[in-house]
């Protein structure tokens, strides 16, 4: 529970604001980035969110949400100019907080490491030698003369040596 500061005329504490879940720094190959932050403090609470000093708002690039105990910031279209230090501050009457978390956009090309082929109107994505660090989102945006579609999905990296154990690997 974060720091309370008495009233002069009644024996209500209020408190500061404070953090229960902080910010976590994420690596996306896809779209969207995502921030997600709990809070809790006296109401009422302004939130915002930062990046390079820059306060954010809501708009094509950015969707931003906020409740009495949560904000998320989703960065819309990340491109690798988004990765970066992001801040996300609250405040009241009683004070202020602030954490920060990072935001690495990794762009793929083709490479040994991963390899696109596109088969029967279908694309793929092969990532060889995987390893934890591969865990993220991944975008697969098609584009044409009629326009641009996309679908992401979360790829989890986890318990591979114990795979290749029981294979004798």
């Amino acid at each position: 529970i974060g720091p309370l500061k008495q009233t002069r005329d009644s024996s209500t504490a209020l408190q500061f604001p404070h953090f229960i879940k902080v910010l976590q720094s994420v690596q996306s190959a896809g779209d969207p980035a995502t921030l997600q932050c709990k809070f809790s403090g006296t109401k009422d609470i302004t939130a915002k969110w930062f990046k390079d000093g820059k306060e954010l708002t809501l708009g094509p690039k950015y969707k931003i949400s906020v409740t009495d105990t949560v904000s998320v910031l989703k960065v819309l279209h990340a491109e690798k100019k988004d990765s970066g230090e992001y801040v996300f501050e609250v405040h009241n009457d009683v004070g202020r907080s602030s954490c920060s978390a990072s935001i690495n956009v990794l762009e793929i090309t083709t490479s040994e490491k991963h390899k696109y082929s596109f088969h029967d109107n279908t694309a793929f994505l092969e990532i060889n030698k995987l390893e934890g660090t591969d865990s993220g989102s991944y975008t697969c945006e098609a584009t044409n003369k009629a326009g641009s579609n996309q679908c992401s999905g979360f790829l989890t990296v986890k318990g591979l040596s114990s795979f290749f154990s029981l294979l004798g690997l």
